[in-house]
């Protein structure tokens, strides 16, 4: 398991999500985002956020907290979504092994943020978002895909770009 901190590691950039200080993932997913970034144009560059963490650890209670208030919090503002409450709120493999990760897209230097609200960004903002930078979102999860990751089936969870590396 590679451990990766904040900044720029063979061309992929890594910026953790808070509160977490590093990123974990194997070191054959580490290989192949970098493969990844080295087929996108010099204007798009990966930022990886998210990888392995363990549930047992001092931030795996927390993410355990924050999780169940959470969705308490999302079906008081969607109740119509609930179905999307493990997709949304599940762990989606993080806690597993370091093959699944998160990343996001920072275009000519500029990092693209499809959920400003997080989770609780509304259906409507996020399609907004997107539609705004469709061609750049597609190529990159193309180019993931060509690279043996499987991009999250929810919408939300999409556009935080959850891959899991299935080679």
């Amino acid at each position: 398991m590679m451990r990766l901190t904040k900044g720029d590691n063979q061309g992929l950039r890594v910026g953790p999500r808070w509160p977490s200080s590093k990123v974990l993932m194997e070191r054959e997913v580490f290989l192949q985002l970098v493969e990844v970034q080295s087929r996108l144009p010099r204007s798009v560059q990966l930022l990886v956020t998210r990888g392995y963490e363990n549930r047992s650890s001092y931030l795996g209670f927390f993410r355990s907290l924050s999780r169940w208030l959470g969705i308490k919090l999302f079906c008081l503002c969607y109740p119509q979504r609930k179905h999307e409450l493990e997709d949304i709120f599940g762990s989606n493999g993080h806690d597993v092994d370091g093959s699944h990760v998160d990343v996001s897209i920072v275009l000519n230097g500029k990092r693209l943020r499809f959920l400003p609200l997080g989770v609780f960004t509304s259906l409507v903002c996020q399609e907004r978002l997107k539609a705004r930078y469709s061609a750049v979102v597609d190529e990159v999860k193309e180019t993931l895909r060509q690279c043996g990751f499987e991009i999250h089936r929810n919408h939300t969870e999409s556009l935080q770009i959850h891959c899991d590396y299935k080679a």
